[in-house]
């Protein structure tokens, strides 16, 4: 079994710690974008999950920090209702993305805030802000819990009482610090079939994210580029 994730910078942060990820951050993305453009759009060609794999997609984040508190005020929607109608396409995106992807599709959780991060404008207070991410996030996370796919719930590992991300085990953005991954893995123990194990990673770990996708007429050019470099590099050694 080959365990990969994909999705938001989540789905490095938070699986950086485990033993043989593949990990394909896709950038900045969102649920909605994952709903909009469907989530096969999302896949690079070298990300290729087959039968027996895994395949954990992580999204909702930035849309649970930034987009629906946005768009309710804009909407003049509940924030809960515009949650709901995010939710809802994105749901009909997985189960469209279920029916031709071999792997086992899992759904990460949404990770306990930073109220460093937040975006209060849109609320009448700090206080209202945080009340309010925190019941977005355990919203949504609950829907995706209830999508009828694995979900890797650890944020019990990470949470302080009021929703927030504990400070010893944040990256001081709004990541995890996948050097503590021992909630990460028993998440993963509790849901999947599999044997995870910690890999201590490099901090930050952007090195563990899969590189673009390159095509096989590519990487042979690089190939022959590189040999001719080493070549020449040694006959000029040769002659000094």
């Amino acid at each position: 079994m080959t365990l990969m994730t994909l999705g938001d910078s989540h789905s490095l942060f938070s699986f950086a710690g485990v033993s043989n990820a593949r990990i394909f951050w896709r950038g900045p993305v969102t649920m909605h974008r994952a709903a909009r453009d469907g989530i096969a759009s999302l896949v690079p060609k070298n990300c290729r999950p087959e039968v027996g794999d895994v395949l954990i997609l992580s999204f909702g984040e930035i849309d649970s920090r930034t987009h629906i508190p946005r768009l309710a005020r804009s909407n003049g929607r509940p924030t809960s209702e515009e949650a709901d109608l995010l939710l809802d396409r994105f749901e009909q995106a997985l189960l469209h993305f279920r029916a031709s992807c071999p792997a086992i599709v899992a759904l990460s959780c949404i990770v306990p805030f930073n109220p460093a991060f937040l975006e209060p404008q849109w609320y009448g207070s700090d206080e209202q802000c945080r009340v309010d991410v925190k019941d977005i996030r355990d919203r949504m996370n609950a829907r995706m819990a209830a999508m009828g796919v694995p979900f890797i719930d650890f944020r019990a590992g990470y949470t302080l009482p009021d929703g927030s991300i504990a400070p010893a085990f944040s990256d001081d953005n709004v990541h995890i610090d996948a050097r503590h991954s021992e909630p990460v893995l028993a998440a993963l123990h509790a849901a999947l079939p599999g044997d995870f194990s910690f890999r201590e990673p490099p901090w930050p770990p952007h090195p563990l994210a899969e590189g673009p996708y390159q095509s096989p007429w590519k990487r042979f050019r690089r190939a022959v580029r590189a040999r001719f470099k080493a070549i020449v590099f040694k006959q000029r050694a040769t002659v000094t």
